[in-house]
C-alpha cells in the first residue's frame, strides 16, 4: 500500500552517511537537526501502529484544512469545538485574495498549543485549519507556518510563529531581495505571529530574525530540512486536488517527490512503487503515487466514509500517476482500504488495511516510568526492518505518547549506531513533561542529561521482555529549564559529550563583547552553553558550545581535535590550546590556512577563521591539520 519500507531503508542509509569522516561532519549533522530527516512520523490511533505515512512536522501545516463553510464565524466555531482560545485573534490583510486572514492560538484537548487560521477566498468558501506549534522541533526562534502563495498570484504573504523575545523578522528571497516583515503580539497568546508580504515572482526562501534592538540573531529557512532534499528540480510542480502540490527532485541516489499544501511541506517520498498504489497521509490530506494503468483511487474507511480522486499523470516522465484528496474528518488514522481502478472503472487492485499489519513490535511495548500520570503515557518498542542487499535486519525504535493527533514516531536505530536522543513532549497535566529516550548499548555504564541550569539528571535503563536491546530514558518537567547536552560513560573508555542545539544562542550572543578574528569573523561564548561566530553581521550558531559548567576544551580530544564550520565565505572553529595555525586541504586539493589565537573567554582553546579557498570543495575527503608556532604538526583530522 505504501513505500514505508523503502523510506525506512533510505533513512538507515542516510543515517549511515550522517557519521562521515569529513572534518566538518559534525557541522553538517548539526545542520540536519533536529532529527527531522530520520524521524519517521507514523499515523496511529493505538498500539501496534499502522505505519501509513512518513512525514515530519517541522513546518506547521499551513494548508487549507477540511473545515469549510460560507461564513467565517461558522468555520471558527467548527475549529474551536474541542479547543480553548489562547489569546486574542488578529486579522491581517491577505494580498492574494484581497480578503482578511484571521489568525489565533488555541489550546488543544491534549494541552498543546496550536496556531489556527480562517482564510476568506475570492469566489470560494472560507476555510481554515489548526496545527500544532512544535516549537522544540523547529530548532529556531521563529519558523514558517503557512502561505497564500498560489499559481497566478501577483502578491503573496507567508506567516509563521515566533517566540515572544524575537524583535523583528525580514523575508529573504532566493535572489537575495529582502522584504520587511510584521510581528503581531496577540494579547494573552503564548507566541507572536509574523507575516511577510512579497511579489510572488520573488518567493521568500528564508526569514532573518532580529532582537528588540534590530541586531541579527539568526535565520530560519522557509522549508527547513525535509523540504530541501538534495538534487535538482525536474520541472514545474504539479497541482493536485485538495490544495496539494507535488515537486520532483533528483539526486545521484534517488528521485524524491515533495508534497506541499499552501507552501507548507507535508511529506517527502521516493518516486518508487513496489505495489500499484503508494499512499501517504498528512496535513488533512491523503496523497500518493500510482502506476500508469491506475485512473482513479478510492478509499473506504472503517466507519463507512468513502473518498475518491483521479490519478494525474506526472509531468516529469517518471511513469507515475499522482493523486490527492481531502482526508475525511471522521476517519481514524491508519484504518482504511485503498482501491485502484482503471480507465474503464474496473477495480484492478485492493489493499485491506489495518492498524496492525506493518512492522509488529519486537518484544515488549514498554511504558516509560514517570509518564504514567500524563494524559498520554510515553511508550517505546522496537520493530524490525528487513534490509535489502544481504545487509541483514535493522530495527526501528518507536515511541508514542505525543500530543493528540501527532501519532507515533519511529526512527532508524540500528543497534550498532552511536548515541542518539529522541524527545517526546506531553502537556497534561500542567506543566507537562519532556521525555528523552534512545537505544542503549550493552557496554554503556551511564547516560546523563546536563540541564541548562547546570543540574545533571541520570537516565535509567530499561529492557523490555524480548526486546533486541535496552533503552535509556529520563523525564523532566516541561518549562524554561531544558537539556543542554548529554554525557555518555562507557564501561571502558572516556566520557562522551553530546551537546543539544541551543536555539536561543544567537539572541544571547549579540549582547556579549566579541573577539575579532581574521577574515572579518568574530566569536562569542555566552552562558550557559552558547558559542557563536559572526560573519558580515549575521550570526552562526551551528558549532557546539561548552556544556554548562565546562569549557570548549572539554569537547576536544584525540578523536576530535578540532571543531569547525563554514559560513558564506569563510571557515572557522576552535582547536586545542597551543595551536597557532590551522591548515585545511579541500577534497579537490586546494589548501587554506587560518591563524589561530587563544580565546579570551577562558575556554582553553584557540579560535581561528579564514576565507574559503576560491573553488574549494568543502565536502567529504577534506583534511584539517594543526601546527604550533614553530611549525610542528600537533594534530590531524
Amino acid at each position: 500500500m505504501n513505500d514505508l519500507e523503502e523510506r525506512l531503508r533510505a533513512a538507515f542509509d542516510a543515517r549511515a552517511r550522517t557519521f562521515e569522516t569529513s572534518p566538518d561532519a559534525w557541522l553538517r549533522v548539526r545542520e540536519r537537526r533536529p532529527r527531522r530527516y530520520l524521524a519517521l512520523r507514523l499515523a496511529a490511533a493505538a498500539l501496534p501502529v499502522a505505519l501509513l505515512a512518513v512525514f515530519v512536522p517541522v513546518l506547521l501545516d499551513g494548508g487549507l484544512g477540511r473545515n469549510t463553510a460560507a461564513d467565517t464565524d461558522a468555520v471558527y466555531q467548527q475549529l474551536m469545538r474541542d479547543r480553548t482560545p489562547a489569546g486574542e485573534q488578529v486579522s491581517v490583510a491577505n494580498p492574494t485574495e484581497g480578503k482578511p486572514l484571521r489568525l489565533w492560538f488555541a489550546k488543544a484537548r491534549a494541552g498543546h498549543p496550536e496556531l489556527c487560521f480562517v482564510l476568506e477566498r475570492a469566489g470560494a468558501q472560507a476555510d481554515g485549519n489548526c496545527s500544532a506549534v512544535t516549537e522544540e522541533e523547529a530548532g529556531a526562534e521563529a519558523w514558517f507556518a503557512g502561505s497564500t502563495l498560489r499559481g497566478g498570484a501577483e502578491t503573496a504573504m507567508d506567516w509563521g510563529v515566533a517566540v515572544r523575545d524575537v524583535g523583528g523578522v525580514t523575508g529573504v528571497a532566493g535572489d537575495g531581495q529582502r522584504f520587511p516583515g510584521t510581528l503581531l503580539r496577540p494579547a494573552g497568546a503564548p507566541y507572536a505571529i509574523w507575516t511577510v508580504t512579497y511579489p510572488a515572482r520573488h518567493a521568500v526562501s528564508a526569514i532573518e530574525l532580529a532582537d528588540g534592538e534590530g541586531r541579527a540573531i539568526g535565520s530560519s529557512p522557509r522549508a527547513l530540512m525535509e523540504g530541501q532534499e538534495a538534487g535538482e528540480d525536474l520541472g514545474p510542480a504539479l497541482e493536485l486536488p485538495a490544495g496539494v502540490t507535488a515537486h520532483a527532485r533528483r539526486s545521484a541516489q534517488v528521485t524524491m517527490i515533495l508534497w506541499t499544501r499552501q507552501g507548507a511541506h507535508l511529506v517527502s517520498s521516493a518516486a518508487v512503487l513496489n505495489e500499484p498504489v503508494s499512499v501517504m497521509r498528512g496535513g488533512d490530506a491523503i496523497m500518493g503515487l500510482a502506476r500508469e494503468n491506475v485512473a482513479k483511487v478510492g478509499f473506504v474507511f472503517a466507519d463507512g466514509t468513502t473518498a475518491e480522486t483521479g490519478a494525474t499523470p506526472d509531468r516529469w516522465n517518471l511513469g507515475l500517476r499522482l493523486f490527492a484528496v481531502e482526508d475525511p474528518a471522521a476517519s481514524p488514522p491508519g484504518r482504511f482500504t485503498t482501491v485502484a481502478y482503471d480507465a474503464s472503472g474496473a477495480e484492478i487492485w485492493r489493499d485491506e488495511a489495518s492498524s496492525t499489519e506493518n512492522f509488529q513490535p519486537v518484544g515488549e511495548v514498554m511504558t516509560i516510568p514517570g509518564t504514567e500520570g500524563s494524559a498520554e503515557p510515553v511508550r517505546a518498542w522496537f520493530a524490525r526492518i528487513n534490509m535489502k542487499g544481504g545487509r541483514g535486519d535493522a530495527f526501528t525504535l518507536c515511541r508514542s505518547g505525543l500530543f493528540s493527533g501527532a501519532g507515533t514516531l519511529c526512527s532508524g536505530a540500528r543497534l550498532d549506531y552511536p548515541f542518539s536522543a529522541h524527545k517526546v513532549t506531553t502537556y497534561l497535566p500542567d506543566p507537562g513533561t519532556v521525555t528523552y529516550l534512545g537505544v542503549a548499548h550493552e557496554e554503556w555504564k551511564s547516560v546523563t542529561a546536563v540541564l541548562s541550569d547546570g543540574r545533571r539528571v541520570e537516565a535509567a535503563f530499561l529492557r523490555g521482555t524480548g526486546a533486541p536491546a535496552p533503552i535509556w530514558h529520563l523525564t523532566i518537567p516541561y518549562g524554561d529549564v531544558t537539556v543542554a547536552a548529554f554525557t555518555l560513560q562507557p564501561q571502558d573508555g572516556p566520557l562522551e559529550r553530546h551537546p543539544e542545539p541551543d536555539r536561543t544562542c544567537g539572541r544571547r550572543a549579540v549582547s556579549v563583547e566579541r573577539q575579532r578574528l581574521a577574515a572579518g569573523v568574530s566569536a562569542v561564548v555566552a552562558e550557559p552553553s552558547c558559542l557563536a561566530f559572526f560573519e558580515g553581521g549575521q550570526v552562526e550558531t551551528s558549532l557546539p558550545g561548552p556544556l554548562p559548567g565546562e569549557k570548549l576544551s572539554d569537547l576536544l580530544g584525540p578523536d576530535q581535535p578540532v571543531r569547525w564550520g563554514r559560513g558564506k565565505d569563510t571557515w572557522y572553529g576552535y582547536a586545542p590550546a597551543g595551536t597557532a595555525r590551522v591548515e585545511l586541504v579541500t577534497s579537490n586539493g586546494l589548501t587554506g590556512t587560518a591563524e589561530a589565537v587563544p580565546d579570551r573567554f577562558g575556554q582553553g582553546v584557540t579560535l581561528f577563521a579564514a576565507r574559503i579557498p576560491e573553488g574549494g570543495d568543502l565536502s567529504a575527503g577534506m583534511v584539517v591539520k594543526g601546527f604550533d608556532a614553530g611549525g610542528r604538526q600537533l594534530w590531524k583530522y
